[in-house]
């Protein structure tokens, strides 16, 4: 076992973490399969509105590779599906019945051809992600490592190694069908000194890497840079200590894997527990329905690298955190950033005047508009790979795709450089522009 210690980083302490509780949610009146966190899928629904389906049961796939598929989390009758501009499928949402009928899974077996195509077929490729570019893999490269990630320090994330707890079978099951897709090792990360350890560190197979220090210590792209940084042409793979405690599930069961585990977090959020809830099922489900009508944001995922969620809406097929938090509408400070704001969170304890609390409650505003880049450093900070993210997005900004890829733009996602986002007095969203250096990269390849 190996201690990496992250020096560089930062941790906000937000008011709202969730209680290590596992409660079981209520069953959803219906769920909601979204194409809009696969990027770069073509998909091609498989059912009609009025259709029966079985948990289990494909109901779009993959142009690009028709073995892909997403399958049913319940049992129950297509109420809608809707497209957007050229047809292209957006959501399908399905009425849940109640009770369960699955659909007879085979397991998987063979070599890893045989493993990879009862994966997509059970409708579970989708919780895998690629290094580099960051997207689900496509294609028949094979990944020089594949990395568990047993831990998150995304503000206010889920726990997972408290969400798998007492479910050893299921992972161990998951970590062989891991050692199947990879020519090299089975990566697990995990908390130094962190809690709910004891049975993944018996784990076979798996070669454990503990981590400490501030986020992004507990990010995939940390733990690659770390670990084993890709050369070039190399791809890894990088899948949660959740998703793996499901593919176990499949393997020992046949059955489809329709619950997993989120946190509901955030200094809004009614309840504050891990809950285990059906897969896709809708927000509602976790907040309380009419109980968010108020001035929230909620969050599929962390503050700093999630996505918001209409109140009516659904869980993400790879979300294992929902954030509440104060919108702030109509909320303004007296003379803005010219008054001292004690007390107020800052990442330049200056401005506040060194009165720092435990935790804070923030929202959702901006605090100022955008401004050209000025380097002043404040990335560079928070940013723990040898990187130099200014000069990364300014390759990008220029279509310098040959200049970016010397800057280090494959060992990166949004998620690497959200913490850049925050600490940006220019307010630049900055991983939006490390997804279009990406997108650039990939059009270009």
């Amino acid at each position: 076992m190996t201690t990496h210690k992250i020096k560089k980083g930062l941790d906000l302490p937000l008011a709202g973490r969730a209680e290590l509780v596992l409660a079981a949610a209520s069953e959803p009146a219906e769920v909601g399969l979204e194409t809009a966190e696969f990027v770069g899928i073509k998909p091609k629904v498989l059912v009609k509105e009025g259709d029966s389906v079985q948990t289990g049961q494909p109901i779009f796939l993959n142009k690009l590779d028709r073995d892909i598929v997403w399958s049913s989390p319940v049992t129950g009758k297509v109420k809608s599906i809707e497209f957007g501009a050229r047809r292209f499928l957006q959501r399908v949402v399905i009425e849940n019945s109640g009770s369960d009928s699955y659909v007879d899974l085979p397991t998987a077996s063979g070599d890893r051809e045989g493993v990879v195509k009862s994966i997509k077929g059970a409708g579970l490729w989708p919780m895998f992600r690629q290094r580099p570019v960051g997207k689900m893999p496509m294609g028949d490269a094979v990944p020089v490592a594949i990395y568990v990630n047993g831990m998150d320090s995304a503000p206010l994330a889920a726990d997972p190694a408290f969400a798998t707890q007492d479910r050893k079978d299921d992972l161990q099951a998951g970590v062989g069908l891991l050692k199947q897709l990879t020519s090299g090792k089975v990566y697990l990360t995990l908390r130094a000194a962190g809690d709910n350890q004891s049975d993944l560190r018996g784990l076979d197979g798996v070669e454990v890497h503990d981590f400490s220090g501030p986020h992004p210590s507990g990010l995939v792209g940390t733990h690659i840079a770390e670990i084993q940084p890709l050369k070039t042409g190399e791809i890894a793979y990088a899948i949660s200590l959740v998703d793996v405690a499901r593919l176990g599930e499949w393997q020992r069961t046949g059955k489809y894997p329709a619950h997993t585990v989120v946190a509901v977090s955030g200094s809004d959020a009614p309840d504050r527990k891990h809950f285990r809830v059906r897969q896709n099922a809708t927000v509602s489900t976790l907040t309380g329905g009419s109980a968010m009508s108020g001035d929230h944001r909620i969050i599929n995922g962390d503050v700093l690298n999630g996505y918001v969620v209409d109140p009516a809406g659904y869980l993400g097929f790879c979300n294992k955190t929902l954030t509440v938090i104060p919108e702030g509408t109509d909320k303004r400070d007296l003379f803005g950033w010219a008054v001292p704001q004690f007390g107020k969170m800052t990442n330049h304890m200056s401005v506040n005047f060194g009165l720092k609390k435990k935790e804070y409650v923030v929202d959702a505003r901006l605090n100022g508009g955008h401004r050209p880049i000025v380097n002043i450093g404040s990335w560079e900070k928070v940013f723990p790979l040898d990187i130099l993210p200014t000069y990364l997005v300014r390759a990008i900004q220029a279509n310098d795709i040959e200049e970016a890829l010397k800057l280090g733009l494959l060992e990166v996602t949004e998620e690497d450089v959200a913490l850049c986002t925050y600490v940006d007095p220019c307010k630049i969203d900055v991983g939006e522009i490390i997804r279009q250096g990406l997108d650039m990269y990939e059009k270009e390849a």
